[in-house]
């Protein structure tokens, strides 16, 4: 058998016009009966055997294929009325306004057509009130949503509306981007409805035996049944009205076909009052065609269960339980070297290692059963496969999700054991964000060569020791690996033990010495290496001096690894890791690990230590508190007094942890347990110590301290307006010693707005990293060394300035043609924010873990909102104004005022017809403004208002009620000084420059200033600084605002990524966010658009313009099962030139 394989090139989107629904269709749909007595379908019904088959018993009447061979036959019922399409209702409406109901034509003139696009036209054609051709006066057409239109009270039948449409020229509609050939309007207008076949709705049978109608079977039924009565009411010749609600009812049915989910309109329901599923329901959305069936599929030969860990096994390996082995197969081809073995597997089926079917040449499957195994493996040639068991040394791919980045998925070499769950090393848990705590992990058997050769090259364990996301080790020691070899270092020993130990790690080493140094035991695990770090000294493999801590071989932080990978090379470094991991893990197991309660204790004078810094704390609170009573008090610039004052005392009260934590750290046990994970690096921290045993510290609620609660105050026997330490969330207790109940209320608050805030995050940094995958998934790096996306647009000349991938960056290695490097990048963002939002509860209520400012405004970068949510600028001021005098005069001069915050009180005088300002001595005073001065700038704005005893008046007899009202909603929010949009100033001494930070930005207002150094002022606003200085200040603005979040949350992502999203951003020299209205709307690719929100508009708007989508990038393969165009599936050849293309002139040989 010859096999033929085809590939699609792309796929074109129409509407279809009677003519084609009328030559596609395989049968007419005349009647609402399903089967008849015998339960056999009805010719001419919705389950006509001309549609397909619908049981095992049945051939289709149209191809005679079986219910597994026919992909079924459209259908169609003919309407006795034409009805509105629902979803091309924006068409209709176009070619209803835009064109001239008598001649056809755009009602736009000649002149004005060469001046504007085609979307300005139709804005201009539906404001058109007299076609500018025949002259003809048009009343405006009017929707009444959904489905219905009218002129002035005059309703539109879809009868009139074909007949309008249907008068409009081919070339009229090119005028606006229609393509007539794809989408005429008045094919919207339905005067056939193509039916679906029966495989789109298969009809299931019950256990009782009764059969189960598709949710768009039942929705056919009634069109037909609501067609049949308009049918009949004409040929009756009943009234115009019952035939005009016979056609509404049909039009309802059609609508609710199409969209069950319009508003306006009850959605029909079945008997029990759910609603129908009809084609949009089952097109959009996460449950929706799209995503869960194509771009996402279910598979075969897979299998899921609870993991366990086992150092035992390698690195790369994944123990199967023998169940699963037994079920999940492996596709081995029949070949000459292979016969004789297979047919023993054959032999044994379904007892462990055997086979379970077998694959003809010509695709069939055959079962091993006892009976057919003898005639099984008689027949048995090259060609065949056979599904055997997996065995020890099969590749298979092992998957935890979410599948946040590339080590979410990796090969790993089976291991059949007993049990019944899947085991891991713990080494290699990193990556997969795993622990043992119940999470349940899948394997995947590769079928195909191709498949496995993809897997054991590419997805291979030892392949993903690197993180591309910033180059730091992804495997490597966790836990007790660290801690064991941290205190086998410290530790002296026999050579018996020493060699026993070493045996039992699986190190071939032999000492003779009659006392080692742990250092020396862990050096026979190294191959000869020289390295160097703040913790160890190692020279031709043998540590001279130092630790062995974390920075070794830890995960993330494995020094050491990288230097490994260089020198002995990639599997070396691995069993290294594996051999050092079982030295920590066995000389651990042997030791043993205890931490009782009493490890926590801390020794008096530590305690009362801590207790004098606490006491410290509380006086300096009070001493503010005291302050800020008074008139004198220091104000922050841009703040108010209480705002102020609550930021001083949040500064001494989270000071307490960090001091208190440094006493402990010196004082602290250097034999304690705990000691040896903290300084290892295996667990736990130094502000672990300091809550459990001396004081848990400063709760903070949204930045601030606890605000909320009963009225003044926090809770009901605290005095009112109390602001001590203790009645705003400090809580002076430690954990050991237990808290008070009012503690406790404070740590429960902060604990509970953590878990709340893990909850409302986390699906906002998933749809973050969704957009970001959708936007850059067609970025690749091509074999000239640029980055170009699906439409062969360069979004980077060389990736990073010097074409290095991150994960290489040691070995000093290129970035690989075929890389596809826009999903590695947004990988790089979107595993480490869904992290973000994840760790918030770790530390509940401790202020510096709270990331309100980082995800939320990382999500603000990428969306590149036209206005940041807290716009900032930072000002630098010329030498000569740089001083503390000119900077305060400088900020007061730009802070905007605004009339509302100099007053006390604003009324309207109806008797006197006056409004009347009281004005506030104190914002008064700290504008620096006189009475008579702000008079002055109201009368210069034209308010006409006039001073009376510390009060303004402004005289407004010639207004009505409603303008008064408006006119001092107008005066309050009028600018009396400063700049707009400068809200709020703070004034930073940084380097010996005084730096003003404002929040609020004009940039134009602000450059204009003498003041102002124009060349180191910076603003948060992409799009402002992109109007004045231009694109490549808007790209670096975006690198600098993504690396400051990643500062505050400490995260690490290499600035190559940081600098790709932002071309990625900018590339079309305007600034677009990582949205459906901005990058991922320029995809050329309307199946991609489709996969990321709203399919069926996508896919009507396609249709209307005749856009083709030529399957150019990743996502649209995917849902064709193609190969996608990246990774091995790069097309195209690389060709090295090494002469001239054209021979010269000299060497043509002249042929006669």
């Amino acid at each position: 058998m010859r096999i033929i394989r085809k590939k699609i090139d792309e796929i074109s989107f129409s509407l279809l016009s009677p003519e084609q629904i009328k030559k596609i269709s395989a049968a007419k749909i005349v009647t609402p009966e399903l089967y008849d007595i015998d339960q056999y379908p009805v010719d001419g019904g919705l389950m006509d055997l001309r549609l397909g088959a619908i049981d095992p018993g049945v051939r289709c009447r149209t191809c005679g294929g079986r219910l597994k061979e026919c992909l079924g036959h459209p259908g169609r019922i003919d309407f006795a009325r034409p009805a509105i399409h629902l979803k091309y209702v924006p068409l209709i409406e176009m070619g209803l306004r835009c064109f001239c109901h008598e001649c056809g034509k755009l009602m736009v003139s000649e002149i004005d057509m060469m001046k504007y696009s085609p979307t300005q036209r139709v804005k201009r054609a539906k404001d058109a009130k007299k076609c500018p051709y025949c002259n003809v006066v048009h009343e405006k057409v009017k929707l009444d949503k959904p489905t219905s239109f009218y002129i002035g009270k005059k309703r539109l039948f879809p009868t009139r509306i074909r007949e309008i449409l249907a008068n409009i020229k081919d070339d009229e509609l090119k005028k606006i981007g229609v393509n007539p050939k794809t989408a005429r309007p008045e094919w919207a207008v339905l005067t056939s409805l193509l039916v679906p076949s029966v495989t789109i709705r298969p009809s299931i049978t019950l256990d009782n035996g009764e059969r189960s109608e598709d949710d768009l079977t039942h929705k056919l039924s009634d069109i037909i049944r609501a067609n049949q009565r308009l049918w009949e009411n004409l040929n009756a010749g009943a009234p115009e009205v019952i035939i005009e609600d016979l056609w509404d009812l049909l039009q309802y049915h059609i609508t609710t076909f199409f969209d069950n989910s319009v508003s306006k309109i009850p959605p029909a329901r079945h008997r029990s009052g759910q609603p129908l599923k009809t084609i949009t329901e089952r097109i959009k959305g996460k449950e929706g065609r799209i995503r869960k069936n194509l771009a996402g599929k279910r598979v075969n030969y897979s299998g899921r269960t609870v993991i366990s860990p086992d150092p035992a096994i390698g690195l790369d390996e994944v123990g199967v339980p023998l169940e699963i082995a037994r079920v999940v197969t492996v596709a081995e081809t029949v070949n000459d070297l292979n016969l004789e073995k297979l047919k023993k597997l054959i032999e044994k089926g379904e007892e462990y290692p055997g086979a379970n079917y077998i694959i003809r040449p010509d695709g069939k499957r055959k079962k091993i059963t006892p009976e057919l195994k003898e005639e099984i493996m008689n027949e048995l040639s090259q060609g065949y496969q056979i599904e055997r068991h997996l065995q020890d040394g099969d590749v298979v791919l092992f998957n935890r999700h979410p599948s946040l980045h590339k080590g979410s998925i990796m090969a790993h070499f089976v291991r059949v054991l007993p049990g019944r769950t899947f085991r891991l090393h713990p080494g290699t848990a990193f990556p997969y964000n795993a622990d043992f705590d119940g999470d349940e992990m899948n394997i995947h058997s590769p079928q195909t060569e191709e498949a496995r050769a993809e897997a054991m090259i590419l997805l291979d364990v030892k392949k993903n020791l690197i993180s591309p996301k910033n180059g730091t080790n992804l495997i490597g020691f966790s836990g007790d690996a660290i801690t064991g070899n941290y205190l086998l270092g410290i530790n002296e020993f026999t050579s018996d033990y020493a060699n026993q130990l070493l045996y039992n790690s699986g190190i071939a080493s032999q000492i003779s010495k009659k006392k080692i140094l742990g250092t020396e035991i862990f050096s026979e695990a190294l191959p000869k290496v020289d390295f160097s770090n703040k913790s160890i000294t190692i020279k031709n493999g043998k540590i001279e001096r130092g630790k062995i801590d974390k920075t070794i071989f830890a995960q993330e932080e494995g020094e050491l690894i990288k230097e490994l990978d260089r020198s002995v090379g990639r599997v070396e470094t691995m069993q290294t890791i594996r051999r050092a991991f079982n030295l920590g893990v066995k000389y651990l197991s042997d030791r043993g690990i205890t931490i009782a309660i009493e490890d926590f204790n801390l020794d008096d004078e530590t305690i009362k230590e801590s207790e004098e810094i606490v006491k410290k704390a509380e006086k300096k609170t009070e001493e503010l508190l005291e302050i800020y009573k008074g008139e004198d008090s220091e104000i922050i610039p841009g703040k108010t007094k209480e705002e102020t004052r609550e930021i001083k005392i949040l500064q001494i009260l989270n000071e307490v942890g960090t001091k208190i934590g440094e006493i402990v750290k010196r004082k602290f046990p250097e034999d304690n347990p705990i000691n040896h994970m903290i300084v290892s690096g295996g667990g736990g921290n130094i502000l672990n110590i300091t809550k459990i045993a001396c004081c848990v510290g400063q709760q903070a609620l949204w930045g601030r301290r606890i605000e909320i609660g009963y009225n003044q105050r926090t809770l009901s026997f605290f005095k009112k307006g109390d602001l001590s330490s203790g009645a705003r969330g400090f809580i002076k207790s430690s954990f050991i010693k237990g808290l008070r109940p009012d503690e406790f209320f404070f740590g429960a608050i902060t604990g509970r707005d953590s878990l709340m805030d893990t909850a409302l995050r986390t699906p906002k940094s998933g749809y973050l990293y969704r957009r970001l995958a959708n936007a850059l998934q067609d970025l690749k790096a091509e074999y000239d060394g640029t980055i170009r996306d699906s439409n062969n647009n360069i979004i980077q000349f060389e990736y990073g300035t010097d074409g290095m991938d991150v994960s290489k960056l040691h070995l000093k290695g290129k970035l690989e043609p075929g890389e596809a490097i826009g999903i590695i990048t947004a990988q790089s963002f979107g595993e480490p924010s869904t992290q973000m939002a994840l760790n918030v509860f770790h530390f509940a209520g401790v202020q510096e873990m709270q990331i309100t400012a980082g995800l939320p405004r990382l999500i603000e970068i990428f969306d590149a909102r036209k206005k940041p949510s807290s716009p900032k600028m930072e000002i630098y001021l010329l030498k000569e104004y740089n001083n503390e005098k000119d900077a305060r005069a400088f900020a007061e001069k730009i802070k905007e005022v605004k009339v509302e915050e100099i007053i006390s009180e604003i009324n309207i005088n109806f008797s006197d017809k006056n409004i009347e300002i009281k004005t506030d001595k104190h914002g008064l005073k700290h504008t620096h403004m006189s009475l008579k001065k702000i008079v002055e700038i109201l009368n210069e704005l034209e308010f006409k208002v006039r001073e009376k005893d510390e009060s303004i008046i402004l005289n407004v007899s010639a207004l009505g009620f409603k303008e008064m009202y408006k006119l001092k909603e107008k005066l309050k929010k009028t600018i009396i000084s400063g700049i707009k949009g400068i809200s709020q100033i703070l004034i930073i001494k940084k380097d010996g420059n005084y730096i003003i930070t404002t929040l609020g930005t004009n940039m134009k207002k602000i450059m204009e200033l003498k003041e102002v150094d124009k060349k180191r002022i910076t603003s948060n606003d992409l799009h402002e600084v992109a109007e004045v200085f231009g694109i490549e200040a808007a790209r670096q603005l975006v690198i600098e605002e993504i690396q400051k979040v990643l500062n505050t949350q400490g995260l690490d992502i290499d600035f190559r990524h940081l600098e790709l999203a932002a071309d990625a951003m900018t590339n079309t020299g305007q600034v677009k966010g990582i949205t459906r209205m901005g990058i991922i709307a320029q995809k050329a690719s309307i199946l991609a658009r489709a996969t990321f929100e709203t399919p069926v508009k996508q896919f009507v708007n396609a249709s209307i313009k005749g856009s083709k989508d030529k399957l150019t990038s990743v996502v649209e393969n995917i849902i064709l099962n193609q190969p996608v165009p990246v990774g091995t599936g790069l097309p195209g050849l690389l060709v090295k030139v090494i002469g001239p293309l054209t021979k010269k002139e000299s060497e043509k040989i002249e042929i006669k």
